[in-house]
């Protein structure tokens, strides 16, 4: 068993007390957790004070630290000497295995599909070429994406799918642009932590300055997105887009998401699904893998 820890509260501090560390936030309440319990720490919060024997602590329990910047995109990491968290894991994906990364893409897409009809089915949408798309074999994702989105949009007073430069379906975009960068820094996070490179992509190809794992692991992540905007309503007294974000953080903290014996927070089955990615390739198998189905 382990955890991984998120530091979410701006203003806190960070310290070792006997066999636990601490987090203090600025309002004076702590928090605490038995650092050899602790594979990870994400610093995803501004203003966040560390103590050295904090960090000290974290490292010789062979733990990592990921630092991250104000946009909470993962900026740095603190590690163990020679640290690599899964060997096996790291040299398998580097070595670009064709086979099994084809398999993890058809599995990914295969539960993005999924999920996607089960975004549509709670708009009491049904999408018959989409399941027949997940019967007959083989998933064409463009295919999939253009009748998903053409299924979507209008539902939510849009036809931004054909018209992306007008005023209401700009707003729509921008909402689920901002929810899929928030998720994708938690994507990113996660991959790092479990010792993947995100340079390294199962389906998207590697470009200057890109992280394509990041993009890869985030494909039956979106639909929670997709729920959360179609489920959106804004106080008529707030401006959209600033309550649309606090929307975001919260609904990401509290949405949970069935496991085979429970249910976990979403930012947890992240971590689960970056794990088990991490062991497939340490496996060379795809059995291993586990990705999240909407309810």
């Amino acid at each position: 068993m382990y955890h991984v820890l998120h530091v979410l509260r701006h203003g806190s501090t960070l310290t070792k007390r006997e066999g636990f560390i601490v987090c203090k936030g600025a309002d004076g309440v702590e928090q605490s957790l038995p650092y050899a319990d602790v594979r990870a720490v994400v610093i995803a919060a501004r203003g966040v004070t560390i103590s050295s024997n904090f960090l000290s602590a974290i490292l010789e329990g062979d733990g990592i630290v990921l630092h991250c910047n104000e946009r909470y995109q993962p900026c740095g990491l603190s590690a163990p000497l020679g640290r690599i968290v899964d060997r096996n894991a790291c040299l398998a994906q580097a070595a670009r295995p064709e086979k099994l990364n084809a398999r993890i893409w058809n599995a990914l897409l295969r539960r993005k599909t999924e999920n996607q009809i089960r975004v549509l089915r709670g708009l009491d949408i049904s999408s018959p070429r989409l399941e027949l798309a997940l019967a007959s074999g083989p998933l064409h994702e463009g295919d999939c994406a253009k009748t998903y989105w053409r299924l979507y949009f209008p539902r939510l007073g849009s036809n931004a799918f054909r018209a992306r430069s007008a005023e209401t379906n700009c707003g729509i975009n921008h909402r689920l642009n901002y929810g899929y960068a928030v998720l994708s820094a938690l994507c990113h996070r996660s991959l790092l932590i479990h010792g993947l490179s995100p340079l390294f992509g199962v389906q998207h190809t590697t470009r200057y300055r890109t992280h394509p794992l990041v993009y890869d692991v985030m494909e039956p992540f979106r639909q929670f997105v997709d729920r959360m905007l179609a489920e959106f309503q804004p106080p008529p007294d707030e401006d959209a887009m600033k309550a649309w974000c606090k929307h975001v953080g919260t609904a990401l903290r509290e949405c949970r998401v069935h496991h085979p014996r429970y249910t976990i927070k979403l930012m947890d089955a992240i971590d689960a699904t970056c794990k088990s990615l991490s062991d497939a390739y340490a496996a060379r198998s795809v059995t291993p893998l586990w990705l999240p189905a909407m309810a």
